[in-house]
Order: C-alpha cells, then structure tokens, then sequence
C-alpha cells in the first residue's frame, strides 16, 4: 500500500576458519583421488616420499644416539683367558670380538691372558696378564662431538696409546690407586699397578701427559715416569732410559729356508747410551703373550738366534742401565720364516664385508687354513681352522678416502693382496 514502510529479512550462516579448513582439506584430497585414478604410479611414489621425509624428520632425535652406539670400545685382540663382567650383571662371561665395553664393565685377563680394547677415540690398551681394568667413560658428546673416554687399572699392566684429537675437549683418562693421568692426543704410556705390592707407576714412551694425585700434579714428557707410595703423599718423577731403534729384520721380513729350524737368524738393533745390557724378546704373538726367546745380551747390539719353527714372528728389544732398571720395549717388528719349497700357486683370498665403527674397520673374510693374513701391517689372528677371519683394524688415520690393504700368505708361500678404498665420514 502507498505510504507503508517495506521491511527485508537477511538470513546467513556463519562459517567458522575450522570448517572452511575442513572444506579445503576435503577439495584437496578429492582432487588427489582423481590424480591418482589418472596416473596411480607417479603419485603413489609421491606419497612414499612424503612419508619418508616425515619419519626421518621424527627419527632425527634418535640419530645421535644411534651413532653414539657404533662407537662403544670393543676387543680387537683376544689371546688366552679373557673375561668381562658387564655393569648390569653379577656373573663373568668370556670375552669374545662382539662383545661391546661399556660404562661399568669390568674386563679381567688370566695368568695366560692378553687383550687388546679399541675406544671411541682411538685409544687402543694393550691389557697384559692378571690384569684388571674398568670402562669409566665412553662415548661422544651429541653436540660437540668431542670424545672421552676413562678406564680405571685396578690391577695389573697395559700398555694404552692415544690417537689423533679430531675434536677440541676431547680428553683420555686413566686412573689407578688414587690417581689420575691424562693423555695428550698421540700419546703412549706404560702402566703398573700392584696394590699387594704398592707398586704405582706410570711412563711415558710418546707424548705428553699430566699425572694429579691429591693436591700435586706433575707434567710427563717421552720417557718420563712418575711413581709413588701409598702411604706417602705427592708423586716423584724421574727421567728412565729410552728403547732402542730395531735395525735387522726389517718390519716385515721374509726368510725363506730349506730348514727353518736350522737357520741362523742374526738381530741387531741401536745403542742407547747409558745402556750396559739388552733385552731380546721373540714372540709368535704380536701382544707378546708367549715367548719363544727371552735372552739378555750384555755390551752388544746385536744377537744370534738359531731354532724357531717355521712361522710369523714379532721381535722387541729393551735397554737396561747400570742401576739395573729397564725400559720399556721397543716397537715391535714383524717377520715370518718359511720352508722354501717349490714356487707354489696363488693364496686364496676373499674380503666378505666391511663394517665401519667409526675410523676403525671390522674386516671378514676368508683364506686357505693355515694361511697367514696381514691388513695394514697388522697381523690377523683370529683365523678359523675352516680359513675364515674377523679383524678389527687400528684407527684410519685420517677422515675422507683411506685405502687398506689385505694380504694373504699360504705354507707354500704363494701371496694374494687386495686393496679397497673406504671413505670415512
């Protein structure tokens, strides 16, 4: 009607961000569909992707933990008995090459025991016999990547030799009685402890170390020991006599005889002043865990031998002063006698796996029994009697491309090498 007021109704739903969030996901995955009926492969590749990259972003927690576990100590060298006692048990158990050390494990050596331990960070102890010792520390810091590691000697001796320091902080500790020594990278030390004895002693044949026990600490050089008395307090130090330089056999020798028996092998090493007498060493295990020879030689450099059977042997030599006091062994060289016989054929060699833990290498492989295998210059002694062979090698020197080299040496003398380039990260 004219005049009268005309009145409008609106009407509106609200939508919330929710269901429009809703709407688009739903426009999205109904478009995916229709994709995928179009071409099922390429988009079902997609997708794995897509969830591939979700699980290792939430996997990316646990990496360094992962990594962490690759680096625990681990046995290289087993000879005779061998025990360990992991932290979490109460009962002993044969050591063998699997067996991973970690923090509170006890590792003890019998009367005809030695064994060598590799750690994170290189660090390498040589346990000899009757000896007992306890991984304190082990392991690689997550951020920093500065390693440390820490072995109490509760009894015995080893022989422990550091590596290079990749990582600023990183630190090796050893302690014994109520006192501690810290390595510095590229190190070597000789340890004793005896507390029936209260024989306390600590030399240095390389590097440096820093030796505390209560409020006096002492700075060791090469062929610096220090010592020291229970009941007394403080450290002494003093200088010891240095080892002399092996000349003849050369590393790695080779004596090919018709009668390895009979054979007149002839030893000559450096003199060392101060030195009045020597020691000779002949072992057919690279640790020195039997002797075959153990002469003193008195005013000479140099020794005759005549009677070993026919095989792989080390050989040291140590200086002695007029005081009687020895010095530690001399690095050991290697040599191998042999029957000559007839040129025989090629040894057989095959390398199975290799296994990174870290820069240290697990090598397997196989051979013919009886064979002797050398990789890196280090001698294999775990070989099966079926030929097969595991071997943990010494620490790669150095990060990036590292080239090792495997070779096989049957009884007849034949020889094989094999040579693999590995990258370490």
């Amino acid at each position: 009607m004219p005049g009268q007021e005309r009145s409008y109704e609106v009407e509106w739903t609200t939508i919330s961000y929710r269901a429009i969030m809703a709407y688009a996901i739903l426009a999205l995955l109904a478009l995916g569909l229709v994709l995928y009926l179009i071409a099922p492969r390429y988009f079902g590749q997609k997708l794995k992707q897509g969830l591939g990259a979700i699980t290792a972003g939430l996997g990316r927690t646990t990496s360094t933990e992962a990594a962490a576990a690759k680096r625990e100590a681990h046995f290289v060298n087993i000879d005779g008995t061998v025990r360990v006692k992991k932290a979490q048990s109460l009962q002993w158990i044969s050591a063998d090459y699997n067996t991973n050390l970690e923090n509170g494990d006890y590792i003890q050596t019998g009367s005809d025991g030695v064994a060598r331990i590799i750690f994170a960070d290189g660090t390498n102890y040589l346990l000899k016999p009757d000896s007992l010792i306890v991984v304190e520390e082990s392991r690689e810091d997550p951020v920093t990547k500065a390693t440390r590691v820490a072995v109490q000697v509760s009894s015995g001796a080893v022989d422990l030799s550091t590596g290079k320091f990749e990582v600023p902080g990183s630190t090796s500790r050893v302690s014994f009685e109520n006192a501690t020594a810290n390595l510095a990278e590229d190190s070597r030390a000789m340890l004793r402890n005896d507390p029936r004895k209260d024989v306390h002693e600590l030399t240095v044949e390389q590097g440096q170390a820093s030796v505390t026990r209560g409020s006096t600490t002492v700075q060791l050089g090469q062929y610096d020991q220090v010592t020291f008395n229970r009941e007394k307090p403080g450290l002494t130090r003093l200088k010891v006599i240095s080892p002399p330089l092996l000349e003849d056999p050369p590393n790695m020798a080779l004596t090919m005889t018709k009668d390895p028996k009979a054979a007149n092998l002839d030893f000559a090493w450096s003199h060392v002043p101060g030195a009045v007498a020597y020691r000779l060493q002949i072992s057919p295990s690279g640790m020195f865990s039997n002797l075959v020879v153990d002469r003193s030689v008195a005013g000479r450099t140099s020794a005759r031998v005549t009677g070993l059977e026919e095989g792989t042997y080390y050989w040291v030599v140590s200086s002695i002063d007029a005081k009687g006091v020895e010095s530690q062994p001399s690095a050991a060289n290697r040599f191998s006698l042999v029957q000559q016989v007839e040129a025989g054929s090629q040894a057989f060699l095959e390398v199975t796996g290799i296994v990174q833990h870290g820069r240290v290498l697990e090598v397997v492989g196989r051979t013919e029994p009886g064979s002797t295998v050398i990789i890196n210059n280090e001698q294999v002694f775990s070989i099966a009697a079926d030929g097969t062979f595991r071997h943990f090698t010494s620490p790669l020197a150095k990060t990036g491309a590292n080239q090792i080299t495997i070779t096989a040496q049957n009884r007849k003398g034949g020889t094989q090498t094999i040579r693999k380039n590995i990258v370490v990260e």
